[in-house]
């Protein structure tokens, strides 16, 4: 439920104005600031529907340019200390010295020395497709999930509404049935996650980034990883 001054302010936060001008801007609509927090009262979903959008093409003209640039992004972020510390269970760990990884399987992978997986489904996918022909390079980069690492997808999260960045488990690099190559970002999800809200719209948003990188994005189902059913994702 919105007052008209919590009205006001959401409106300011989401377009970075003064509120004293979105205050001005609403008494000129045709309904009026009062009339705005009813009909937003009444259904929450049309201040981000319809209001925001409408007042964001008042406030703002728009002039479209694309530009396309190549940087590269850093998987790991090099800490003073020389190191970043992090907890795991010890079935969930995989260390680059172990004697289970073969040395061609070393060359593969390992940005950091030791991957700790969050569960067993990771883990699974990580030793398939760390020894499938056809992946050429596999990294985990979903254990640094604050600020170490450059790589990740900026998102609009569906409840909050506001910009947060989702550090995605996998990339791996893909040899093509024509000899070229490309980078696949993949998430783990839980079966009972796939169709979450927050879930899609990381997806959505991780989907447009791949592709506008000549890269691909999926996610694959727990129960599938755990069973080893990962062809999908070739």
């Amino acid at each position: 439920m919105y007052s008209q001054i919590s009205l006001v302010a959401e409106i300011a936060r989401y377009l970075n104005q003064s509120p004293f001008s979105i205050e001005e801007l609403l008494e000129t609509t045709k309904e009026g600031s009062a009339k705005l927090v009813e009909i937003v009262n009444d259904f929450n979903e049309l201040l981000y529907d319809e209001v925001i959008p409408r007042l964001f093409a008042k406030v703002f003209e728009l002039d479209e340019t694309s530009k396309s640039e190549e940087h590269e992004v850093e998987l790991i972020k090099v800490p003073s200390s020389g190191y970043y510390e992090v907890t795991a269970a010890k079935d969930k760990i995989v260390r680059r010295a172990d004697a289970i990884v073969k040395d061609n399987e070393r060359e593969k992978s390992f940005h950091l020395d030791a991957y700790c997986f969050d569960s067993n489904s990771e883990r699974t996918l990580f030793w398939d497709l760390l020894r499938e022909k056809r992946v050429k390079q596999i990294y985990f980069t979903g254990m640094l999930t604050h600020g170490q690492s450059d790589f990740f997808v900026q998102y609009i999260d569906p409840e909050s509404r506001t910009v947060r960045s989702y550090y995605p488990d996998f990339i791996f690099l893909r040899e093509e049935p024509d000899g070229t190559e490309k980078y696949v970002i993949v998430e783990v999800k839980g079966d009972h996650q796939v169709d979450d809200a927050v879930v899609q719209a990381k997806k959505d948003f991780a989907q447009q980034i791949a592709a506008a990188s000549g890269m691909e994005y999926q996610i694959i189902k727990s129960t599938d990883a755990d069973q080893n059913r990962f062809r999908m994702l070739l």
